[in-house]
């Protein structure tokens, strides 16, 4: 399952569990050396068999050695990987991701890969900058992962609504701004008597098709983090994510335009409305005619309303430029493995070689994305490249990266969440809710 199809809570673990995971960990004879690599990979069935397929060619090419996968959340939740340390239990190999990685190197859990790479000639220019990048841990600049792949959000549109409204399609190369995406939504939300939000006669209360949904509905940071950044606001920023920019003005001007969406102009999923059926969804049966999302839509899509016509668009300008979140799955070993050298093989075949249709993700090694794992495969929107490739070069590409550990706590209650759920609930504006914010953030932050 990939990272933007559910939430992944990034627990806090009491010091007693983490002072007994490193004690358990602390003796040679814990774990001994074995031809039998063992692997934890999360997601559903479709994920799994994924990443099993592409280690085939692994296996074929090192009989000698054993895979043993092992379904687990460890990797996707950090704290389901403590509980496995602590019962030294943890497998050799993970699948870890931007935003847990480095709470993993901070705490030695992840080998450290950068001598490795050096050795067999693993060189970062093969793989996409911001993804690479993301490997690089925060505590000593190396790195402590090699890339499985990454999503990239973007604009997902039902083309048969934009013909039956008069509009022409988003330019694919983002080349429009969020004032004519707030005016398609106008005009592609419609209320039970086709009177769209424009009309004085549009009826807010049975309306049967919305224009946008974004996933800021639900409080998810890959929904609203790329409106925040294109508009020059953000959470957290800085080269280490270590400062609050939730009292920027552009944070406000976006989110004031979120929520202006979903209750002014009526014409966005609501709260409400996330909580009953998920606004992805909804897009899929053919009741949303815009949403915000990654490359997964599309296998969702396929396999739940075939007949669906949409295309892909790169997310639109902001004040501040174009902005979209990457989010990026990553091979790690275990820094305790006895087995780091297989565990290195391992990692290296299946960024390098074995790269490709890895929890449908897109491929983050050399051209790899361009060819049939990805841009040529069959039944992919006409306009893929632009939509998503194209964006990881923009300058405000970012990955969801956490350097401090800190940004769960940040998006809760004792940091960003309640004025969050004043804004997207309509209880304040974004000014108004956003004041004072900072403090509280900064507090966690230790500034």
């Amino acid at each position: 399952m990939r990272l933007s199809r559910r939430g992944i809570a990034i627990a806090v673990i009491a010091p007693t569990l983490l002072a007994t995971a490193a004690c358990s960990n602390t003796s040679s004879s814990a774990a001994k050396k074995s031809s039998t690599l063992t692997i934890s990979v999360w997601g559903v069935n479709e994920d799994i068999d994924s990443i099993k397929a592409a280690a085939k060619g692994f296996e074929a090419a090192n009989p000698d050695i054993k895979l043993k996968f092992n379904k687990t959340d460890c990797g996707a939740d950090y704290a389901v990987c403590k509980t496995l340390i602590a019962g030294r239990n943890m497998s050799d190999v993970l699948v870890t991701g931007s935003w847990n990685i480095n709470q993993m190197a901070n705490n030695g859990v992840l080998a450290d890969l950068t001598d490795k790479m050096a050795a067999d000639g693993v060189k970062t220019s093969d793989f996409v900058p911001v993804v690479i990048d993301s490997d690089k841990a925060a505590i000593d600049g190396r790195y402590h992962a090699l890339p499985m792949g990454y999503n990239v959000q973007s604009l997902f549109f039902n083309t048969d609504m934009f013909a039956r409204a008069g509009l022409a399609p988003p330019p694919a190369d983002g080349s429009y701004t969020y004032d004519d995406l707030r005016e398609w939504s106008k005009k592609l939300t419609l209320d039970s008597q086709g009177n769209n939000a424009e009309s004085p006669k549009f009826d807010a209360k049975h309306i049967v098709q919305w224009g946008y949904d974004n996933r800021v509905a639900a409080a998810s940071e890959p929904g609203f983090e790329p409106v925040l950044w294109a508009y020059g606001g953000g959470v957290l920023g800085g080269d280490g994510r270590d400062r609050c920019d939730l009292e920027k003005p552009g944070t406000a001007q976006a989110l004031q335009l979120l929520q202006d969406m979903m209750w002014k102009d009526h014409t966005a999923v609501t709260p409400q409305m996330e909580q009953e059926t998920p606004g992805y969804l909804r897009w899929i049966q053919g009741h949303v005619a815009i949403q915000q999302g990654s490359h997964e839509q599309v296998t969702i899509a396929a396999q739940q309303n075939p007949k669906l016509k949409f295309d892909m668009a790169a997310l639109p300008k902001g004040p501040a430029g174009n902005s979209t979140l990457i989010q990026v799955h990553s091979w790690a070993a275990y820094a305790k493995s006895p087995n780091a050298d297989n565990a290195w093989k391992f990692i290296k075949y299946m960024a390098t070689t074995g790269a490709g249709k890895q929890m449908g993700l897109i491929p983050a090694y050399k051209n790899v994305a361009a060819g049939p794992d990805f841009l040529q495969a069959p039944g992919e929107p006409a306009h893929l490249k632009e939509a998503q490739l194209d964006p990881a070069a923009w300058p405000l590409a970012r990955s969801n990266i956490d350097p401090k550990g800190v940004l769960s706590t940040v998006l809760g209650q004792d940091g960003f969440g309640p004025a969050l759920g004043d804004i997207i609930t309509g209880k304040k504006t974004a000014a108004d809710a956003l004041k004072g914010a900072c403090a509280k953030v900064d507090k966690i932050l230790g500034s």
